[in-house]
């Protein structure tokens, strides 16, 4: 047998290689490129707006984010289930859903109600993966304050995600409101009120609620008027508990403390818009253990930290990171005591993190 009539025969290719002159870079254009191109996804300005003639619009709000493509739309007092437009799905997006509760947007109600723009937003609230490329996860946009809740106890309250989600507000120009929740799990008021008192002094509002006792929840409900709030914190601290208290109708599923860590159990598996009876929206969001926040924010961390912009003017560098730095006012104030160190140690974790 001959081997080399078995062989696979290959054709070669005369492909030549050279070298081409570009001149100015600013007036390269795409005739310079081969003409084989791979797809490439479109930008989010070309995407933003539906290019397709004579559709009529409807104006409406996302009040949940489903599957498939698929969300519920607030359309004229009535609720819908519309389809986004398949030309959001090229749209070369930088987070990880395209539209969240809360999103405005503009409908073709004409046929299968396709949302097909989605209305630039006032603000957003989200939280960003640790990965090494992060990416954005929306909890909720076109909001008024965040409803920062934690619980004393079970699960133990969580002063740095408090810490993280000041931040994440202050970041996105939305008011952060502190909920301490199950205040009937602590010896005493004055132990919770002890604790909160730092961010009161801050001028941070700070609400002391029980579900049980039923302390709390008239105060919560006069913050909450005509306001578009998002419910978030801890898993487990009580949120769907409270929004059943203020607003009995909703019936919102809970779930015990597991009894193996002592650890939240999430309920809500999705954020979505709910409106109060008294006016306003609520979103009531997932619980989360962690809550990331994005690297490129790390330099603007120490002048919005709880209680360092101020101490922060008097420091020699202007650019201060508050963690090395000689002549450093915040950590001569964590020296004399006139600064909590577990604050403080919280700001650190955070530009660690970062």
């Amino acid at each position: 047998m001959n081997k080399k009539r078995d062989k696979k025969r290959f054709k070669r290719q005369n492909i030549k290689i050279s070298n081409v002159e570009l001149g100015d870079v600013d007036h390269f254009t795409d005739d310079v490129i081969s003409a084989e191109k791979r797809a490439e996804k479109k930008l989010i300005e070309k995407g933003k707006f539906s290019s397709k003639q004579n559709i009529k619009l409807k104006k409406g709000r996302i009040l949940e984010v489903r599957a498939n493509y698929k969300c519920i739309v607030k359309i004229d007092d009535k609720e819908k289930v519309c389809i986004l437009g398949g030309r959001f799905k090229q749209v070369n997006f930088e987070t990880k859903s395209i539209v969240a509760a809360g999103d405005y947007v503009n409908v073709d109600v004409s046929d299968n109600a396709r949302i097909e723009e989605i209305i630039p937003r006032q603000n957003t609230l989200s939280r960003f993966s640790d990965k090494n490329f992060q990416t954005e996860i929306i909890i909720a946009s076109n909001i008024d304050q965040v409803i920062i809740t934690s619980s004393y106890k079970d699960p133990q309250l969580n002063l740095g995600l408090i810490d993280r989600y000041i931040c994440a507000a202050r970041i996105n120009n939305i008011t952060p409101l502190i909920c301490i929740n199950k205040i009937d799990l602590a010896r005493s008021l004055e132990e919770i009120k002890s604790i909160g008192s730092f961010y009161e002094k801050l001028g941070f509002k700070v609400v002391y609620t029980s579900t049980k006792t039923g302390e709390g929840i008239k105060e919560l409900k006069k913050l909450l008027k005509n306001k578009d709030s998002v419910f978030s914190g801890h898993s487990g601290a009580g949120k769907s508990s409270i929004i059943n208290k203020i607003l009995p109708d909703i019936k919102l599923r809970t779930a015990e403390i597991s009894e193996y860590h002592r650890k939240g159990v999430h309920t809500t598996t999705r954020s979505r818009l709910i409106e109060w009876d008294f006016g306003g929206y609520l979103v009531d969001t997932p619980g989360i253990k962690t809550f990331g926040l994005h690297r490129k924010d790390k330099e603007i961390i120490p002048g919005i930290f709880p209680g360092l912009s101020l101490l922060a003017k008097k420091c020699k560098f202007l650019n201060c990171t508050h963690s090395h730095e000689k002549d450093c006012r915040v950590i001569e104030a964590v020296g004399n005591g006139s600064y909590p160190i577990e604050r403080y140690e919280s700001y650190l974790r955070i530009l660690e993190s970062l």
